[in-house]
């Protein structure tokens, strides 16, 4: 089955908190804008029919003006309300304009945020970690409360077909081509394996390879193939030999 393994990320849990904050914060700048658009959309027809109502007393007015009947003053209050009236629902207008523009900027901010959110806690999966193979977990795995940064190896999953990288030495007494048999050895332990092929490349020893009193060897890789049921433990330290006429 898959390894999980569960791990504590600093940095992604502090990019979480954050987005989270931020979220909530424009969750609250959402809900507080659609409240004051609800109220000028409420205020709006009284204020219209204000307007109205304030425009048709001043039209009255000025008729009975003409015939002297309504005093300055009168008249000039009248003029003052209408006046109040209109620029009330020219400012009433004026805002539930601006509310939707910014309660259009707030939603996708938000629907942005919540869905960078919801991609970062889907990515991190509360500390779970899913290997997308089934195989064998090396000996070096993390600790509880271990924090990692980004690219940290956390541990090794051998899977597949076994084999081995074997270092083929300067100097050697029997010629090696792919699809030759050869003795892989391991304490008590031995089979016949096949070398696969022979890589273009050299590295360096092991350390437990290396002769403390000679200069640091590097040496020509071979990949040799193992049976299905080869027995080894994987990163054993085995040893590779020749076969030539059936005698290895």
């Amino acid at each position: 089955g898959s390894i999980l393994v569960e791990l504590e990320s600093a940095e992604m849990l502090k990019d979480i908190s954050e987005l989270s904050a931020r979220a909530s914060e424009l969750a609250i700048r959402e809900t507080q804008l659609r409240n004051r658009r609800a109220t000028v959309v409420s205020l709006l027809p009284l204020a219209q029919r204000h307007a109205s109502e304030s425009n048709t007393q001043t039209g009255r007015l000025d008729t009975i003006t003409e015939r002297g009947l309504v005093s300055a003053q009168r008249m000039d209050q009248a003029l003052t309300s209408e006046y109040g009236a209109v620029s009330r629902l020219i400012e009433l207008k004026g805002q539930s304009d601006a509310l939707v523009e910014e309660l259009t900027l707030v939603e996708r901010s938000r629907t942005k945020v919540q869905a960078a959110l919801v991609q970062l806690e889907n990515f991190y999966d509360n500390g779970i970690m899913k290997a997308k193979v089934a195989g064998s977990v090396g000996a070096r795995i993390p600790v509880a409360g271990q924090v990692v940064k980004v690219g940290d190896e956390l541990l090794q999953i051998n899977s597949g077909q076994a084999y081995i990288i074997a270092y083929l030495p300067d100097i050697y007494l029997f010629k090696v081509n792919p699809g030759a048999p050869v003795r892989v050895t391991g304490g008590a332990h031995h089979i016949t394996g096949e070398v696969e092929t022979i890589l273009t490349v050299a590295d360096a020893l092991p350390a437990e390879f290396q002769n403390m009193f000679r200069p640091r060897d590097r040496s020509r890789l071979v990949r040799v193939k193992l049976p299905e049921d080869h027995g080894f433990a994987v990163s054993q330290k085995i040893r590779v030999s020749g076969c030539i006429a059936g005698w290895c």
